[in-house]
C-alpha cells in the first residue's frame, strides 16, 4: 500500500493486487519501508525474512544473457523438480524486459507447465515484467498428451524443437526455454543431453542443490554451462500439490467447456488406431485440437465414441472447428481431475 518492493527484479505498483496461487511462492523484497495488505486464502501462509531470497549467483548468468550479441539468443534452464527454475526464469525475464528486450518463454515441463494445459509444450512472448510465468499468454502450444516425459521422450523433444524454430521465426531478442525436472540417471542425462545437442541453446543455466547436475554438465560439449544455487526458500511441493497444480491449468483451458460432436470423417485423428474401442470412455482421454498446420486451438476431453455414427464427443472450451485431433493418455474425470493410474 506504500514504499517500494519488488518481486523478481519487478517493481510492484502501489494498491495493485498481485495473486499468489495455490501451490505457489512469491518473495516481495522491500527496497524501503512498506505497508502490505495481505489477504491469505485456505491454507495459505506469510512469512517474514531478513534480506532477499534471490539469490547473488542468478546475476551472473543475467550478465552473461546481456552480453550475447546473437539475436534471438536461446537460453536454457536445467534443474531437479522445485529446484526455482519458473523463479529463475521470472528473475531472467524481467532484468531482460528492463532492458528494452522482447523475451520469449518455451515452457518444456510437461507435468508443471506455467504457459499452456499440462500435457504441452508451449510459448508466450513479453516485453513487460512479470510476477509469474503463468500469467503470459498462451501463443501456440504442441500437444504431447501424457505429463511425464518419460512417457513420451522423442515426442518431448519434437515438440520443445518444433516450438523453438517457430518462436525463433518471431524473432524476439531472447528465447528462455524452461525444462522438466527429470535430471537423475542415465536415461534422463542422455535425455537432456540429446534434448541440448537439438536445441542449441547459446546459455545453460543450471540450479543445482547438490551435485545432482554434475553428470549432466560434463556431458554437455555444445553449450557453455553457468551453475547457480536455488534459493534459500525453496518449495518443495507433495505429489498431491505437483497434481493439484496441473488440474488447475486443465480446468482454466477447459473454462466453460461445453459437449462438441465431431464426426471422424472431418477430422485427422492421430496417433492411427488410438481412439479407445468402447463406445463411451470409462475415463476420459485428455485429446489435443487443431486448426490448420501447427496452430494449437487447446485441449478436450473425450467422453463418448459413437461408433455407429462414427463420431466423437468433446467437452472442451474450443468454440472453432479442428481438422485435426491428437489423443493423450492423460485420464481426465468428469471434476476435471487426473485419474490416477493403477
Amino acid at each position: 500500500m506504500s514504499g517500494k518492493a519488488v518481486v523478481f527484479a519487478f517493481q510492484i505498483k502501489q494498491a495493485v493486487p498481485v495473486v499468489v496461487r495455490e501451490g505457489k511462492r512469491l518473495p516481495f523484497f522491500a527496497v524501503e519501508q512498506c505497508v502490505f495488505d495481505v489477504s491469505l486464502g485456505a491454507n495459505a501462509s506469510a512469512l517474514e525474512v531478513e534480506g532477499s531470497t534471490v539469490p547473488e549467483s542468478w546475476n551472473k548468468p543475467v550478465e552473461a544473457v546481456l552480453a550475447l550479441q546473437k539475436r534471438p539468443a536461446v537460453v536454457l534452464i536445467v534443474g531437479q523438480a522445485d529446484s526455482g527454475k519458473s523463479s529463475f526464469c521470472t528473475y531472467l525475464v524481467n532484468r531482460l524486459v528492463s532492458q528494452k528486450c522482447r523475451v520469449s518463454i518455451l515452457d518444456g515441463d510437461l507435468g508443471q507447465s506455467d504457459i499452456g494445459p499440462s500435457g504441452t509444450v508451449g510459448y508466450g512472448t513479453t516485453a513487460k515484467p512479470i510476477t509469474e510465468v503463468y500469467n503470459l499468454r498462451l501463443e501456440n502450444a504442441y500437444f504431447v498428451g501424457v505429463t511425464s516425459p518419460i512417457l513420451a521422450l522423442q515426442k518431448v523433444m519434437q515438440g520443445l524443437t518444433a516450438m523453438e524454430a517457430e518462436v525463433c521465426q518471431r524473432q524476439p531478442d531472447f528465447v528462455v526455454v524452461n525444462t522438466d525436472g527429470w535430471v537423475s540417471g542415465d536415461i534422463a542425462v542422455r535425455y537432456k543431453t540429446e534434448l541440448i545437442k537439438e536445441l542449441k541453446p547459446d546459455v545453460v543455466v543450471g540450479i543445482q542443490v547438490q551435485d545432482e547436475l554434475a553428470e549432466l554438465l560434463a556431458n554437455m560439449q555444445e553449450s557453455p554451462a553457468i551453475v547457480v544455487e536455488p534459493s534459500p526458500a525453496l518449495n518443495q511441493r507433495t505429489a498431491e500439490k505437483r497434481k493439484a497444480l496441473r488440474e488447475m491449468t486443465y480446468a482454466r483451458y477447459l473454462k466453460n467447456a461445453k459437449l462438441q460432436n465431431y464426426p471422424i470423417s472431418q477430422l485427422t485423428v492421430e496417433p492411427i488406431n488410438a481412439l479407445p474401442r468402447n463406445q463411451e470412455p470409462e475415463k476420459g482421454l485428455l485429446v489435443g485440437l487443431y486448426g490448420q498446420g501447427s496452430k494449437f486451438l487447446g485441449i478436450g476431453i473425450l467422453r463418448e465414441i459413437n461408433q455407429t455414427r462414427r463420431a466423437l464427443k468433446v467437452q472442451t472450451s474450443v468454440s472453432a472447428k479442428p481438422q485435426r485431433l491428437v489423443v493423450g493418455k492423460a485420464q481426465i474425470d468428469e471434476k476435471l481431475r487426473e485419474v490416477v493410474q493403477a
